[in-house]
């Protein structure tokens, strides 16, 4: 916790200079320190991106671009872009108390299973390798490979050691809010507790898309608008289950201002997010939305079709709590999908039905408003979860969506600062218990299966946030392909390549393995191979020597 301390406002000074250079481009007038920052942060993530195209995201690459982001300190004329740490903060001491709780909740040790089965092996990749063609053939789950994990990757050396980037995007948002009094939003951040321990981009899709909403519904200017679209496309780029907000605040944009908004300069940074957004998936695993199948290119990095039907097949079951096979929910109605999506156990059931029950509610507000860009969102999001669901209806992926629809209802009701900002303290308090002692939280809610993962608070993470190291793995050879094997069920620090037995016993079945195109030149990246009868004999003697 000490540690993070000191490296998040060197997060701050290094995104604040990210956002000068900006606005410099843009001609940006906002004078926004939250928005300068993320402006900043979503800058950053497009030039490690571009870099991550043609060479590993290392140490060096890094303080090249620390470097770069206090250049617009040291000179005259490039700090009118820059805008200080808001005063009146300070002197706020709500607002520090709201910072402490936030960074001591981020410092326990990750329990949310993506951390270990996708979030630590993707920056591995990126540290060691940068984006490499076909890298979804080593495992499905790569092919997700997130901007926001692109971000995080160029970062994990230098200024963010310990991964706790969703602490400082927690703190950015609490900025936000106090810059712009928009004290409702307290109560969001507590419930994201559950999630600030790892590089989760659940996090941020969520609290920039309430930025973007509160910004665009009661803090509109032409000026800011640019920064709003931006950021909208960043959030879309971070996770696409958050289309629906860049296509939001560019309708929106129609409605409000015509005549400004028809420059197509204005659009330019935007479209350059989304091609590069594109452009990485089409490396990564020859499709343009992973795991879509229909969206697939014909190169010969293109996985397994059987890997990408499975994937779909599996997001489908998760809809339903794997209760039912791939064969019952294709045989299934619409409305008996829903009943089932609506039943399947207790937690979920309610957590479901709150979802449904919000969007009706705010249909029903945004008609008594008679708001157009109420009306839109509502429209929208109704789009939104009915496409979700059709392909996967995890709650989570409703939840960017959720909370804004809850904040825009809140907002009118006139309640003191005090009593949000108490009440904001009460909920911290609160998910900071359930997640100090699990068997509580067990207790309470049985359903909740992130329990088992929950390490609970250790006094170590005081001063270095908790990371957990195995390092216990071994190298074998298929074909070309050097790789690791790691001993436990997951290849979070293990060295890339790395299979777990779960993931030779499916290839295995498919008969299949990764290879590389060129193994003397690494970027030329891989492909899958059909095995031969000496490989198949060969991998089933690795899976008996290392998981007899």
């Amino acid at each position: 916790m000490l540690l993070e301390l000191l490296l998040i406002p060197c997060l701050f000074i290094s995104f604040s200079g990210w956002g000068a250079w900006a606005n410099m481009l843009l001609r940006n007038k906002t004078e926004s320190f939250s928005l300068t920052v993320t402006l900043g942060l979503a800058f950053f993530s497009i030039w490690v991106g571009l870099l991550s195209f043609f060479t590993p995201l290392t140490f060096y690459v890094e303080t090249v671009l620390l470097i770069l982001s206090v250049i617009p300190f040291l000179f005259k004329k490039l700090r009118v872009y820059t805008f200080l740490f808001p005063k009146a903060l300070l002197k706020s001491g709500w607002f520090w108390f709201f910072c402490i709780i936030v960074i001591f909740a981020g410092t326990f040790y990750p329990f949310r299973p993506d951390h270990f089965y996708y979030y630590e092996p993707t920056l591995r990749w990126l540290n060691r390798y940068g984006l490499v063609i076909g890298v979804a053939n080593i495992d499905w789950l790569l092919g997700q490979m997130s901007v926001f994990h692109i971000l995080q990757a160029g970062l994990d050396q230098t200024l963010d050691l310990f991964e706790r980037i969703n602490s400082f995007i927690a703190i950015l948002f609490l900025i936000y809010i106090y810059e712009r009094k928009a004290y409702w939003l307290l109560l969001v951040i507590p419930f994201y507790f559950l999630f600030i321990q790892a590089p989760s981009p659940d996090v941020a899709i969520v609290f920039l898309s309430l930025m973007v909403v509160n910004e665009l519904c009661f803090y509109y200017r032409v000026d800011n608008y640019k920064t709003v679209l931006i950021i909208s496309v960043f959030t879309f780029a971070i996770k696409p289950v958050a289309f629906w907000l860049p296509l939001w605040v560019f309708i929106a944009g129609l409605f409000l201002n015509k005549k400004e908004l028809k420059d197509y300069r204005l659009y330019l940074i935007p479209a350059l997010i989304v091609v590069l957004f594109l452009i990485k998936n089409a490396i990564v695993s020859s499709t343009l939305f992973y795991p879509v199948s229909f969206t697939k290119l014909n190169t010969y990095w293109l996985p397994d079709l059987r890997i990408l039907e499975l994937s779909d097949q599996k997001a489908s079951m998760l809809t339903f709590n794997h209760l039912f096979t791939e064969n019952e929910i294709t045989g299934m109605t619409f409305f008996r999908e829903l009943y089932y999506w609506l039943t399947i156990s207790k937690l979920q059931t309610i957590i479901n039905c709150a979802i449904l029950v919000t969007i009706l509610a705010f249909s029903v507000f945004s008609i008594i408003k008679k708001d157009r860009l109420y009306l839109l969102l509502g429209i929208i999001i109704v789009v939104k979860t009915a496409l979700i669901f059709s392909f996967s209806g995890q709650y989570r992926f409703l939840l960017d969506g959720l909370y804004p629809l809850l904040f825009l209802m809140v907002s009118p009701i006139r309640i003191g600062r005090t009593k949000i900002q108490m009440a904001g303290l009460f909920l911290s308090f609160f998910f900071l218990v359930l997640i100090s002692y699990p068997p509580l939280l067990k207790r309470a809610i049985p359903d909740f299966k992130l329990t088992a993962w929950m390490n609970g608070f250790k006094k170590e993470t005081l001063l270095i946030p908790g990371r957990y190291v195995v390092e216990n793995y071994a190298k074998e050879t298929i074909g070309n392909l050097d790789f690791y094997i790691s001993s436990t069920p997951y290849t979070f620090d293990t060295p890339p390549p790395a299979f777990s037995q779960k993931g030779l016993l499916f290839y295995r079945e498919l008969g299949i393995f990764p290879q590389w195109k060129d193994s003397t030149y690494i970027r030329s990246g891989f492909y899958m191979k059909t095995l031969t009868t000496e490989e198949k004999e060969k991998l089933e003697g690795i899976l008996e020597t290392y998981f007899p």
